[in-house]
């Protein structure tokens, strides 16, 4: 049985500009900076990370994200209510689409929001 998430890697169009948003806006510690190259982020108190770096070789021109093709949806990570609420506030503050709702069939908190590259995240209240 799998102990856990390691890490999720993202492709982004712009190295800096995503480090901008997920450790500058988002508040993700560095976990390790090689520049240019990759940066990993600490994502979760559970150790899981996330890795940020340029988009490979062969990817299209233009390119961005789209859960419209096969592969990821969306991340959704858990949360404490009150950094959902936080997050929320944090996001609309910096002009940004925070859709802050209840979950279906319950009254826990989350908000969605979408990254520089549009790929879309939510932090779901853990009750």
């Amino acid at each position: 049985m799998p102990a856990g998430v390691h890490h999720i890697t993202l492709n982004v169009t712009d190295l800096e500009v995503s480090r901008a948003f997920y450790e500058g806006l988002l508040g993700f510690g560095v976990d390790q900076d090689f520049p240019g190259e990759k940066l990993r982020l600490r994502l979760a108190e559970d150790g899981t990370r996330l890795v940020l770096r340029p988009l490979l070789p062969g990817t299209p021109a233009g390119d961005q994200f789209s859960e419209y093709r096969a592969g990821l949806d969306h991340i959704a990570i858990g949360a404490a209510r009150e950094e959902v609420f936080r997050l929320a506030e944090t996001l609309r503050r910096a002009g940004l689409t925070a859709d802050l709702h209840r979950n279906r069939g319950s009254e826990h908190a989350m908000v969605t929001f979408r990254d520089p590259d549009n790929i879309q995240w939510e932090f779901f209240e853990e009750p």
